[in-house]
């Protein structure tokens, strides 16, 4: 399988937001990202995510690196499956996270069933807040809840 760099293209993302929980947390993915990169905005930080720096919580900064290096996995047009679950993640926080945010990720090396992506937060001013690795795997078995 290909590997994707971020100049690498890479299919625009869905108009809808598919995670209830990134609803949740206000983000959505941002559809003009550069090609080979899937890009993930959070435009404000509400009080409830905020720790008492105040600055977003680690859990915000996790969920959004987490989420976008999932979505890389699944954007490869060679992807077995258009879903991609965390096997193991490595994060490191740089400074506090403040205001609007941005996470973006990226394919590093992909296989038939492994993925192992990378990604970044930056602040409206472009300052790096987090950074993060991680494995995924490609699910291919049915997400749809059972009743």
């Amino acid at each position: 399988m290909s590997v994707l760099t971020p100049s690498t293209t890479m299919p625009a993302a869905s108009a809808h937001e598919r995670s209830a929980f990134m609803r949740l947390l206000g983000a959505c993915q941002v559809a003009d990202a550069p090609p080979g990169m899937v890009q993930i905005r959070l435009p404000e930080l509400r009080e409830e995510l905020l720790n008492q720096l105040p600055a977003a919580h680690g859990g915000v900064l996790m969920s959004l690196l987490d989420s976008v290096m999932s979505r890389a996995a699944s954007a490869l047009p060679q992807a077995p499956s258009q879903t991609a679950v965390t096997v193991e993640m490595s994060s490191r926080f740089h400074r506090p996270g403040r205001g609007g945010l941005l996470a973006e990720g990226w394919v590093v090396q992909a296989s038939r069933s492994l993925c192992s992506c990378a990604a970044r937060i930056t602040d409206a001013q472009g300052t790096l807040v987090a950074t993060a690795q991680g494995t995924f795997k490609y699910w291919k078995a049915s997400t749809t809840l059972e009743k």
